[in-house]
C-alpha cells in the first residue's frame, strides 16, 4: 500500500501539468474513484490482514492530503502564475512565523490545548496580523495581484485561517501516531510535513478565494 499511496500522490500533486488549462479540479473526483478501486485491488491481491482497513485509509488519507490538497499550488501555477502560488505560500507561513513569535513571547492563553499545547490565542492573533500585514504589502509594494484591497485582506484571513487549521489538522495525526513530528527531515527542528502543514490546507482555500474575487469583479 505504500507503493500505491506515494505514486497516486506523485500523479495528483502533478495532475495539473498533465491536463490542460483547468481541467485538473473536474479530473480529481475520476481520479479519486480509481485510487480507492485500486485500493481494494491491492487489498484482495494481498488477501485479508488484521489492519488492512486501516491500511486503506492511510493510503487514501496520505495520497488525498498530500497530494491533491498540494496540487492546488501547482493548479495555481498554471491558471495564474507564480505570483499566487508564492502569495498563498506566504500569507500561510506568516501565520506560522506570527504565531511561534507571538506566543513565545507574549502566549499566555491556550488555543487548543488537547490537539497542540504550545498554541496560544496570543499566538494565533499575532499571526492573523503578520498575515494581513503581507496581503496589504503585495496589494502596494511586492507583487500586486489583480484585486481589490479588501479581497487581499479578506484572502489573508481566511487563508490565515485555513493555515492554522491545517497545523492544528497535523497536531491531531501526530497524537494520533503518538509522534512528536512527521518525520525527521531537520533534526532537532521538525518533519517534512511538519513544514508545509499549513500550506496544504491553505492550497485549496486560496486558489478557490482568488478566482472567487476574480468572478466577483467581473461581474461587477
Amino acid at each position: 500500500m505504500t507503493v500505491l499511496g506515494t505514486v497516486a500522490a506523485v500523479a495528483a500533486f502533478n495532475l495539473p501539468w498533465l491536463l490542460p488549462d483547468a481541467a485538473a479540479p473536474a479530473a480529481a473526483p475520476g481520479m479519486i474513484a480509481a485510487l480507492i478501486t485500486a485500493g481494494f485491488v491491492g487489498l484482495a491481491i494481498r488477501k485479508s490482514r488484521p489492519n488492512a482497513l486501516n491500511d486503506l485509509a492511510v493510503t487514501l488519507l496520505g495520497a488525498l492530503y498530500v497530494g491533491l490538497m498540494g496540487g492546488y499550488l501547482v493548479q495555481a501555477h498554471v491558471l495564474a502564475g507564480g505570483r499566487l502560488v508564492f502569495y498563498i505560500v506566504a500569507v500561510a507561513k506568516m501565520a506560522d512565523i506570527g504565531g511561534y513569535l507571538t506566543g513565545k513571547f507574549l502566549g499566555r492563553h491556550k488555543l487548543a490545548p488537547g490537539i497542540s499545547p504550545n498554541k496560544t490565542i496570543e499566538g494565533s492573533l499575532g499571526g492573523l496580523a503578520l498575515s494581513i500585514a503581507v496581503a496589504v504589502g503585495f496589494a502596494f509594494v511586492l507583487l500586486p495581484l489583480e484585486t481589490t484591497l479588501a479581497w487581499q485582506i479578506l484572502f489573508a484571513v481566511v487563508v490565515n485561517a485555513a493555515s492554522q487549521f491545517g497545523d492544528l489538522a497535523e497536531s491531531m495525526i501526530k497524537r494520533s501516531c503518538e509522534v512528536k513530528d512527521s518525520a525527521v527531515f531537520l533534526p532537532r527542528v521538525c518533519g517534512a510535513l511538519d513544514l508545509i502543514d499549513s500550506v496544504l490546507i491553505s492550497a485549496p482555500v486560496g486558489y478557490y478565494l482568488y478566482f472567487a474575487a476574480k468572478a466577483a469583479q467581473v461581474s461587477t
